[in-house]
């Protein structure tokens, strides 16, 4: 608990004796459960892994921890054949939750720790070798529009909108999440969005290049747990593609390339197949 919290506990205490006590141990069990500060998890329904943004009353804004809590989350969720982030409550998320950037932002060592934090969230999802879809209700602002960006295909209801928001907030974008948004919508649309910190909504999103689908709200949810698997096959296989085109620039050797697109071929195969018996040259 933060030692702000610390002091509240301890006059709540002294003010109201037993039930001050038995209050503060209802409001360390609701932390621990993640209702006061959110949470991020994962897990798997059938062939599918979700990744749920959850921070009551607040549309899933997004806490450091929350942020640390992703990797996890996506390792969680790897069972599935394919990838599901979504947020709870018929909301994406509003961005990081800047109700904590004074304690945990403030200076230029805790904003590049933050930075870090943020990027290495983003990048867990990146690397999952599994497809992933992005489910966007309401606003996906910020730092949910940056773990939004992380996916391969991205679904919005027609009520979902989106912001970068950091100019109004005066605060730096990481230049690794910017690739994210470069590569989505063009380094002018990325331009833009970035300077003017204007919110868009869903349609103007899909014509940027934003969002990749706009559905009914009603029917989002349905669309995007059934995705066809011989669409998600073939996400698989330009996953696998790009993985070795991005090797090849960087230097990685052949073998942990192979290794990443197997992982991604084999999620387009049905379980239990042979993977050997598909990549065995014949006999000349």
């Amino acid at each position: 608990m933060a030692a702000g919290a610390s002091v509240a506990a301890s006059v709540t205490r002294a003010a109201f004796g037993p039930l001050g006590r038995s209050l503060t141990a209802r409001a360390r069990g609701l932390c621990g459960r993640g209702r006061l500060h959110g949470t991020v998890s994962g897990h798997v329904d059938g062939t599918t892994g979700y990744i749920t943004l959850d921070h009551p009353g607040k549309q899933n804004a997004i806490t450091v921890e929350m942020y640390r809590g992703v990797p996890a989350a996506v390792r969680q969720a790897s069972g599935g054949r394919v990838l599901v982030i979504r947020g709870s409550d018929q909301a994406f998320s509003a961005g990081s939750d800047i109700s904590e950037f004074r304690r945990v932002r403030t200076g230029a060592a805790a904003a590049t720790a933050y930075s870090l934090v943020e990027s290495a969230a983003s990048a867990a999802l990146v690397s999952a070798p599994q497809p992933l879809l992005a489910c966007i209700h309401g606003p996906c602002f910020g730092g949910g529009l940056n773990l939004a960006l992380a996916a391969d295909i991205r679904f919005a209801a027609e009520d979902a909108t989106f912001c970068v928001p950091p100019a109004r907030l005066g605060i730096g974008y990481p230049r690794d999440l910017m690739e994210l948004l470069v590569r989505a919508v063009g380094s002018g649309h990325a331009k833009e969005l970035l300077l003017t910190a204007r919110v868009v909504d869903a349609r103007e999103a899909l014509r940027l290049g934003l969002v990749n689908f706009v559905l009914p709200k009603a029917e989002l949810d349905a669309h995007v747990h059934g995705a066809p698997p011989n669409a998600l096959s073939r996400v698989a296989c330009v996953r696998a593609c790009a993985c070795a085109s991005i090797c090849a620039r960087r230097g990685v050797c052949a073998c942990a390339c192979a290794c990443r697109a197997r992982a991604c071929i084999t999620l387009a195969l049905p379980p239990g197949t042979d993977f050997s018996e598909l990549t065995s040259a014949p006999e000349p």
